[in-house]
């Protein structure tokens, strides 16, 4: 059975742009880097490369951010992906499907960002993105799903905190200071567990935004 077509990259050719780290945020906020991977990017069949260790899917990935804040979202049971139930969350994205006859390329993946988060969350009159903020790349190869997907980590800096949840039966959403993220990283997701680990391995006395 043939299922929805999603950009992947070969995963030798991943790790020839990138340094390879098994389980963490691969720092790398050059545009020239996105666009390396981009190139080399080919859409399959889904179901072919959930199996498929010999690609990386991309997988854009955004916390929504505001000054120290960021918002983290609550899985409840009504979520289709099982293996979210009752997580904690701070990531909008997913997989990247053909967009028309677009190019493979930067603005595709920032169209794609933004459709993610306008999915989740309603942005209320006055509230706008103020900047996509690159980061880096999330890689965990140590589960069977990690191992064919690769994060594309951004922030999405919106100018004041007034959103919320478009599908409520799903999950919850609220606004945590960086600072306290501890309090809830023992229920999250794992990529949301490696940017917080990122955040605070720049938490004490560092000038690093992220």
């Amino acid at each position: 059975m043939k299922t929805e077509l999603t950009l992947a990259v070969p995963t030798e050719k991943v790790w020839r742009i990138l340094d390879y780290k098994e389980n963490a945020v691969i720092r790398d906020t050059d545009s020239d880097t996105i666009s390396r991977l981009l190139a080399d990017g080919i859409f399959e069949h889904r179901n072919l490369l959930e199996d498929d260790p010999g690609h990386k899917q991309i997988i854009p990935y955004a916390v929504i951010c505001h000054g120290d804040m960021v918002y983290l979202f609550h899985r409840t049971k009504k979520q289709t992906e099982t293996r979210l139930h009752n997580l904690y969350s701070l990531g909008v994205g997913g997989h990247m499907n053909p967009w028309g006859d677009h190019a493979i390329d930067t603005g595709y993946l920032h169209h794609e960002l933004e459709r993610e988060m306008h999915e989740e969350v309603l942005l209320h009159e006055g509230c706008r993105v103020e900047c996509l903020r690159p980061v880096g790349y999330i890689n965990d190869d140590t589960n069977e799903v990690g191992r064919v997907h690769l994060g594309v980590l951004y922030e999405i800096v919106l100018n004041n905190t007034d959103i919320e949840i478009n599908e409520k039966e799903k999950m919850t959403g609220r606004w945590v200071r960086k600072a306290d993220l501890g309090e809830y990283y023992p229920q999250m997701e794992s990529w949301s567990k490696i940017y917080c680990d990122l955040v605070a391995s720049h938490s004490e006395g560092s000038s690093t935004q992220v």
